[in-house]
């Protein structure tokens, strides 16, 4: 096939850049590093003018690499200085080595014959993506290392003309902000989500709104949001990619993100304000200083500079996170003088509440009455269909009668310009979308319906083919929409054990997407909506129930064929998986792309699928209970970090209406995952040698382990018969417990100690989730869980607090400074929106959630320390106890406080909150009391609950509003009823659990290991040396095992261990029969 002028000109247009690049880099000392990777580019771009097969993908690869060479030679050109960074040198020459290769691939294909090119066309298109996902990773890891030069040239300019005690202070200063400044330069933009997939638009087009838009950022006296509201498919993304393009070689874009469907990682708040501070500290350097002070506070960090902010697609915006940052942008505003937002959606309810007032004057872009439209739309559809009437294969007139049916709407227009382009006779083609019956062309449903009809009955001649077609094009199709991340072509038919998806992508091309790193998408999420609506789609209707359904069986046949022992053949059990020597390389080359999907998302989908199992898939689910399964799924898991999220998915699972023994063996594998999560997270060989020795006994994995496994030491007496219930008493922290909250869902307990950590707690067993999270620097005072369960807000006698992720346990972002005295009390509003703290500074301060920026002055009234502080259910008001033995009320919105404070304890108020339905307040205090509160009349509800012979400083509501947790400084937990007359007293334990070492012995040691010691967390270690786990109720047993202890399954119960079948170290996988 013939290049077309298009594909010419972007060629033509890509040499042109790359040759003035190559141009300035012979001048400037400073570009020297670019000139031989700049006559590279050129000679590829060259090269490519020559390649007949796979013309698009080329031409699209080389338009990418001559985009990236500018961004380099803009990046590096700011630099002042000529640079001879070693490892700088190093990243241009691994770009060229990249370069190279695909030079010599392009050469190698230019030379086939004209048959051999044919052939080999498909197996190019991969290599093309994969030549592009190698360059890209090159460039972010060069962008990285640019961003870091930049920022160290702007410290040197702004340090050099200060004076000497000046620079004195900034070295202090710049010391104390290391952290934050690595946090910045480890940000790369998220490269989908900054439109390198979206085109801009053909020159003559959409002149009437660009105008506009270019005129409205000039004007100073204008509104500062522009919003561009249009139906799907109008043309928005090609705009909104013009411009910023524009705005970027003009030196005044500060970042935009393009959210998108089809990326799970573009669609969320967190990477949108990931992207967007990493492209403020790359397009504008000199704002370092105020993005370190501002992280994620776009306000205070463009408030001297005049810049644009991009976003387009905001209804693609998780809709839980969509308000996030439509209040942070529009915030901004009172900050940033001369910033201005350009915003695309669908004109959406909750988006219009926001931005109805911005919205552009503009005409609407698929109005067909409109002139400029169809002019618009005639220009574009004659520019896409040139090559095929210079070829003879369609005439003008053909042309125009397509331009004239496509009603004025960009995405129809392209979509039936892809179907005739790939069509082997393009006015056959143009003929059967022509036909009135069908009106194909009138409407983008009854197009994309002819689209897959076409693919249901025709091979790689154009020829019918048989029955099974249509089914093998569904299936298709429902992987790729209920695929919770993007797959390969090659993982999809592994998944449905098929070798037809590439076949069904190319029938398909004009709507569907292979990636430049492989994933196949849906090109638009009209497509996705033509195919979820029966009313349209007809019998290519698709129940997402369905595909969930399917993609169960994908996951459960792929793990059943490739998990296996020791998957990652780790050579030793004496260390944690991260210190494994290039552990990630072992993950990557060992659990393949479809294992790691499908260990991952089989639970979730199993619940999406939101129906009960027929009787194959419940033998499936059971047969991978069988034998070794469990554990070599619970190997990848480790491996991918991934333990929390089954624990969460299995949780979700308990909703299945299953057969008897199917639940309970789905129960037991919860248990078990709950009970040895620690093990299971940090070590693989420990998923045998520490796991399966102190399993209950009746378990379904333990048993059918037992015989598998049998060379791992013997819990001989200490033992359980069955999964414990929840414990009257938990044991894991070392230190006086501050305080306590649940989980929305009722699942999860979250607690804070003296002891700096933070821990989770499985509501239902009262086992720890994971080791202690650690970040404080000093006592965590107060914990609570964001409505939805996803973070964490923390509280310290540091002055801060601290958001963290619930799933993975990581700190989110730096921590929040403001109050000057320890803060006593955090908390969420129901919203999710705000954080309200209590402190000892006696002030109550609120802070946006998402960027972590105070919301108004202090709240004061209390004339002693704020011991507490809650949302009530509608976030209107917030509650507070303090030290001054009142509880005061407050106005959420203005700051003001409601009423009289409530009196009635007698010592400082430590905790207080709201019943569910907003009614009622309950207090603990130092007076040993729990009282509630009528909120309407202030006045006490019934006699105080006295329970606690110490201090009560934590009184948490479960979500039902019928009990209430109390925790006493004496490391008591106490359930009672909410209401002033019945409780439910637990007793508290025994004694405490302390750090504790001990000789070696016969019943502590393996037999060869001197100097054993057992660590807090459990570990059994000998000279750093991981030997074996020790579970919480068996460690105090372990080290006094001669102790009798009634009954034998007391927390303090004697445990006996049996080494002489015990393989460990490098002989660990002898464990296995």
């Amino acid at each position: 096939m013939t290049s077309t002028p298009r594909q010419l000109k972007i060629i033509d247009s890509a040499l042109l850049s790359a040759k003035i690049v190559k141009d300035a880099s012979e001048a400037a000392p400073v570009l020297g590093p670019l000139k031989a990777t700049a006559g590279l580019v050129i000679t590829i771009l060259e090269t490519i003018r020559d390649v007949k097969t796979n013309k698009e993908d080329w031409v699209t690869l080389g338009e990418h690499l001559s985009v990236q060479i500018k961004d380099i030679h803009d990046d590096l050109s700011r630099c002042s200085t000529p640079h001879s960074s070693t490892e700088l040198l190093l990243v241009v020459n691994t770009y060229e080595q990249k370069l190279g290769n695909i030079l010599a691939k392009i050469r190698l294909i230019r030379g086939r014959g004209r048959f051999e090119r044919y052939l080999n066309s498909r197996a190019d298109k991969e290599e093309i993506a994969t030549l592009r996902r190698d360059v890209d990773t090159c460039w972010k890891d060069f962008m990285r290392k640019i961003t870091v030069q930049v920022h160290e040239v702007a410290h040197r300019i702004e340090g050099g003309v200060k004076s000497v005690e000046k620079d004195v202070k900034n070295v202090e200063k710049s010391v104390n902000a290391i952290g934050d400044t690595s946090y910045i330069t480890r940000l790369v933009p998220l490269p989908s989500a900054t439109g390198v997939d979206h085109s801009t638009c053909l020159t003559g087009t959409r002149t009437g709104v660009l105008d506009y838009i270019r005129r409205w950022v000039d004007d100073q006296n204008t509104t500062r949001v522009c919003w561009l509201a249009d139906v799907a498919g109008a043309g928005k993304s090609t705009i909104a990619k013009q411009l910023s393009g524009e705005w970027k070689t003009e030196g005044r874009l500060g970042g935009c993100f393009f959210f998108d469907k089809n990326r799970p990682d573009a669609t969320n708040k967190q990477a949108f304000c990931d992207t967007i501070a990493a492209q403020l500290a790359n397009n504008q350097p000199q704002l370092l200083p105020s993005i370190i002070d501002g992280i994620k506070a776009i306000g205070p960090v463009l408030s001297d500079t005049a810049a644009v902010l991009v976003i387009d697609a905001l209804d693609e915006c998780d809709k839980r996170d969509r308000d996030i940052p439509l209040r942070n942008l529009l915030h901004s505003l009172t900050h940033a003088a001369q910033l201005k937002i350009f915003i695309t959606s669908r004109p959406e309810r909750d988006i219009a509440e926001f931005l109805d007032s911005c919205r552009s004057p503009t005409e609407s872009l698929h109005d067909m009455r409109l002139k400029s439209n169809q002019d618009d739309i005639a220009m574009f559809v004659k520019h896409e269909m040139e090559y095929l009437v210079r070829s003879g294969d369609l005439t003008t007139e053909d042309v125009t009668r397509l331009a004239n049916r496509v009603n004025c709407l960009f995405i129809l227009a392209s979509t039936a310009c892809k179907v005739i382009q790939e069509s082997l006779s393009p006015r056959s083609r143009l003929q059967d979308l022509m036909d009135s019956k069908r009106n194909a062309l009138g409407d983008i449903n009854k197009l994309y319906l002819a689209i897959i009809t076409k693919a249901c009955q025709a091979d790689q001649d154009g020829q019918s083919i048989d029955s099974e077609a249509p089914k093998e094009v569904i299936e298709v199709i429902e992987v790729i929409l209920a695929a919770a991340t993007p797959l390969s072509i090659s993982t999809i038919d592994i998944l449905l054990g098929s070798k037809g998806t590439g076949r069904v992508v190319k029938f398909l091309s004009s709507v569907l997407n292979v990636r430049h790193d492989g994933a196949v998408v849906i090109l638009h999420p009209t497509f996705r909506e033509f195919l979820e609506d029966r009313r349209v789609a007809g019998i290519f209707h698709i129940d997402i129930a369905d595909a969930h359904e399917l993609m169960t069986k994908g996951c459960l046949a792929t793990m059943k064929r490739e998990l296996r022992f020791n998957i990652c053949r780790l050579e030793s059990s004496f260390t944690r998986n991260k210190d494994v020597p290039d552990f990630e390389e072992k993950v990557s080359k060992y659990i393949s792309d479809q294992l790691q999907y499908g260990c991952t998302h089989w639970l979730g989908h199993v619940t999406k699928s939101r129906r009960r199992l027929n009787g194959d898939d419940e033998m499936a689910v059971l047969q991978f209970m069988e034998g070794g399964s469990p554990l070599y799924w619970m190997e990848v898991l480790s491996a991918l970090g991934k333990v929390r999220k089954a624990l969460r998915d299995l949780q979700e699972a308990r909703s299945w209406h299953s057969e008897r023994k199917l639940k309970d063996k789905i129960d037991d594998l919860k248990q078990f995952l709950i009970a040895f999560s620690t093990p299971v997270s940090e070590s693989i060989p420990h998923i045998y040698l520490s796991t399966i020795p102190f399993a209950a006994r009746k378990s379904y994995i333990r048993q059918e382990a037992t015989g598998l496994f049998p060379k791992t030491m013997s819990v001989m007496t200490g033992y359980s018969e069955n999964w414990p219930k929840p414990p009257e008493a938990w044991q894991g922290h070392t230190d006086n417990i501050y305080t306590v909250a649940v989980s929305l869902d009722g699942h999860r307990i979250v607690s804070s100690s003296d002891g700096k950590t933070i821990r989770l707690w499985g509501a239902d067993t009262g086992q720890p989730l994971g080791e202690p999270l650690r970040g404080h620097n000093s006592s965590v005072l107060s914990v609570s869980f964001s409505p939805d369960g996803r973070r964490i807000v923390s509280g310290s006698s540091d002055e801060t607090i601290r958001l963290w992720d619930a799933e993975t346990g990581q700190p989110l972002g730096e921590p929040l400074r403001g109050h000057t005295g320890s803060v006593l009390s955090v908390s969420f509003s129901p919203d999710s929106r705000r954080i309200v703290s209590g402190s000892l500074d006696k002030t109550i301060r609120l802070w946006n959630a998402e960027t972590g920026q105070p919301l108004g002055e202090p709240l004061r009234g209390h004339t002693s320390y704020v011991l507490s502080v809650s949302f009530s259910p509608d976030s209107r008001r917030i509650v507070s106890g303090s030290s001054d033995e009142t509880i005061r009320l407050w106005d959420a919105e203005t700051g003001q406080p409601l009423g009289e404070p409530l009196r009635g304890h007698t010592r400082g108020v430590q905790s207080v909150s709201f019943s569910p339905d907003g009614c009622r307040i309950v207090s603990s205090s130092s007076d040993k009391t729990i009282r509630l509160w009528d909120t309407q009349t202030g006045g006490s509800v019934g006699e105080p609950i006295q329970d606690h012979s110490h201090d009560v400083p934590s009184v948490p509501s479960s979500p039902d509003g019928r009990r209430i947790v109390s925790v006493s400084e004496a490391a008591a937990i106490a359930c009672h009823l909410n209401n002033a007359s019945s409780k439910v007293p637990l007793p508290r334990p025994n004694e405490p659990l302390h750090v504790l070492h001990s000789n070696s012995g016969p019943h502590f040691a393996p037999p060869g290991f001197d100097d054993c010691s057992l660590s807090q967390d459990g570990w059994v270690s000998s000279s750093n040396r991981l030997l074996y786990w020790v579970p919480p109720n068996n460690r105090h047993g372990l080290q006094y095992p001669h102790i009798l202890t009634i009954p034998t399954n007391d927390p303090l119960r004697s445990t006996w261990i049996n080494f002489s079948n015990f393989c460990c170290g490098t002989d660990w996988t002898k464990c296995r029969k």
